[in-house]
């Protein structure tokens, strides 16, 4: 049964009791803390909603991993088929949000739906996510789709690819400062800009990122028709990448590493639900929004692969050693050749990268508040979820996100032999996979808690008390509700994506027969160390800051209001 308070009229609500309206507006008796410093605005409503989610799921993904999941995969065909099953797990999850949102209302995403779902121990599941949401999900994100802008920033400036200057197989504190550092400052550059026009007013930050979808839309529209073009029109070339997969075999860690950077390609598909204070009506908008910038999302990127297939050739993709994550310059390439129409073309994929940067900054400081409304940050908790009184923009925890995004990019990033993009995607997306999965189980969790009392509420209630409020249940019980087969997909999609990630396939390469196979295989589980490293100490600062010196505080307090009890009893004694 999911709730919708929108159906609620005043008149019904006055007939109900107190206890009986608690447990229908929060059934799992989940403690939702409002931030007294926020002044939201009511700006959102579908346009705007499903602006978002587009500018924010269309991103680096499909300009960076479709060459490297093509080099996997070998054959054009299953790559699409991949992509279609990603987007039909999309909106699995994306459905099976809308309902936690319209049960809770509220901004903060998984932050509140796992303290609803987990409330104990001393809801540290809500706590684990927010933490690896903070420190590793969110900065990963972000500087990989920096990453990818700076790289397709060196190709407008240079009018060539990222990969064929630098050959990363050493750490980046060994490689020259250009091209490998020249992007990595000029990431945390865009990253100042981005921060810097959302610190100075919301309203304007999102007319700002609506133009950059609209110019992301533009942009791979017409990589989609161009492609389409090009099929149709020189069929006897084009369908040569068709009929000849590309050399190799295909295994199982093949799959499972392209299912990965796919489901990073279609990540932000909930982004809406992190910023329900500012969504007007979310109850009736929230599954329009989400459902119908899925479906667009998922038919854009199946047009844009198959322009890439019907463009690129297949020497651009096969040399394992050189992994192409500037694809679209390569087939503006082959499609003009080296004219300024390539550079203006790679520049407005520049722009429509920073517009999916933008949205994930503004999304990663609402995480933030709704963190530290929830007392998440011990003595620094005010202070976060504080919005400026002038500019009404939570500009504490933007600034916050921009310190730590900046020591991943710089310091992380430069710190292991897989390329950054790589890097960045994976353990961000595992990590995001972890609480993706819970969230899902929790969803089924927190429908059957509110199946069970509201039946409990059913049977405790008098026959007229029944009587007078069956309409008001009856309505309730309508509200939306996940089918079970998406919710299904959804989980079955996580508990595969956690465990056949941890199956690698490693081998030396030709001008280095001769290498150890056990470095190269921890070197690629390396984005999950990172990940299951971040959630230990999430682990650790869960139970240090807040579970064990929560307790502690309280103890004191008791002990303190013990004392001044007794002092106050033998005062009145003395009297």
């Amino acid at each position: 049964m999911s709730i919708n308070n929108d159906d609620i009229t005043p008149s019904d609500e006055s007939q109900m009791s107190n206890e009986a309206r608690e447990s229908i507006y929060n059934p799992s008796r989940m403690s939702i803390i409002e931030d007294p410093y926020e002044k939201k605005q009511k700006i959102l409503g579908v346009v705007y909603g499903i602006g978002l989610n587009v500018n924010n799921i269309i991103g680096s993904g499909i300009v960076t991993a479709p060459g490297i999941i093509w080099n996997m995969v070998k054959s054009p065909g299953i790559v699409l088929l991949l992509w279609l099953i990603g987007g039909i797990v999309t909106m699995s999850g994306s459905l099976s949000y809308v309902e936690l949102g319209v049960i809770h209302k509220i901004s903060g995403g998984e932050t509140k739906y796992l303290q609803t779902a987990y409330p104990n121990p001393k809801i540290m599941m809500s706590y684990l996510f927010s933490f690896m949401h903070i420190f590793a999900i969110r900065p990963g994100i972000i500087s990989a789709v920096l990453q990818s802008a700076a790289q397709y920033t060196w190709y407008t400036i240079n009018g060539s690819s990222y990969d064929d200057d630098i050959k990363q197989d050493t750490s980046g504190w060994y490689l020259s400062f250009s091209p490998f550092w020249f992007t990595k400052l000029l990431a945390i550059i865009y990253l100042i800009i981005i921060t810097g026009y959302h610190m100075i007013n919301n309203r304007w930050a999102n007319y700002i990122n609506q133009t950059l979808a609209v110019i992301k839309l533009i942009t791979y529209s017409i990589i989609a028709l161009a492609g389409i073009y090009r099929l149709s029109s020189n069929w006897s070339v084009s369908r040569l990448n068709w009929v000849h997969p590309l050399g190799g075999n295909t295994n199982i860690a093949a799959y499972s590493a392209s299912m990965l950077l796919i489901m990073f390609s279609y990540d932000g598909w909930n982004t809406l639900n992190y910023s329900l204070d500012e969504f007007r009506k979310p109850g009736k908008k929230l599954i329009f929004s989400n459902s119908i910038s899925v479906g667009i999302v998922t038919l854009m990127y199946l047009l844009v692969n198959i322009a890439f297939f019907s463009v690129v050739p297949e020497e651009a993709i096969s040399d394992n050693n050189q992994i192409d994550e500037t694809i679209a310059a390569t087939f503006f390439y082959k499609l003009f050749g080296k004219s300024a129409i390539v550079r203006i073309f790679t520049a407005l994929i520049v722009l429509s990268v920073i517009g999916t940067a933008a949205v994930c900054v503004w999304t990663g400081s609402r995480v933030i508040v709704a963190a530290a409304a929830s007392d998440f940050f011990p003595k620094y908790s005010k202070e976060l979820r504080t919005w400026h009184h002038y500019f009404n923009t939570p500009t504490n925890a933007l600034l916050l996100q921009f310190i730590w995004c900046s020591f991943i990019i710089l310091f992380v990033g430069s710190s292991f032999t897989i390329t950054s993009f790589t890097l960045f995607s994976t353990f961000s997306m595992y990590s995001y996979w972890i609480f993706y999965f819970a969230t899902g189980i929790g969803l089924l969790v927190i429908r059957r808690n509110k199946k069970n009392e509201t039946k409990k509420r059913q049977l405790d209630m008098d026959d007229k008390e029944l009587n007078d409020n069956s309409s008001i249940l009856s309505r309730i019980s309508r509200g939306y509700e996940v089918p079970l087969p998406f919710a299904g997909i959804f989980i079955l999609a996580g508990l595969f994506i956690l465990v056949f990630s941890f199956v690698v396939h490693v081998e030396c390469p030709k001008d280095n027969p001769n290498c150890d196979l056990k470095v190269k295989m921890v070197q690629q589980m390396a984005p999950l160390f990172i990940s299951y490293g971040f959630l230990f100490i999430a682990l650790i600062f869960w139970y240090s800051f807040y579970y064990w010196w929560d307790t502690l505080k309280a103890q004191k307090e008791a002990g303190v209001m013990r004392i001044t009890n007794e002092e106050d009893k033998n005062s009145d004694i003395n009297k």
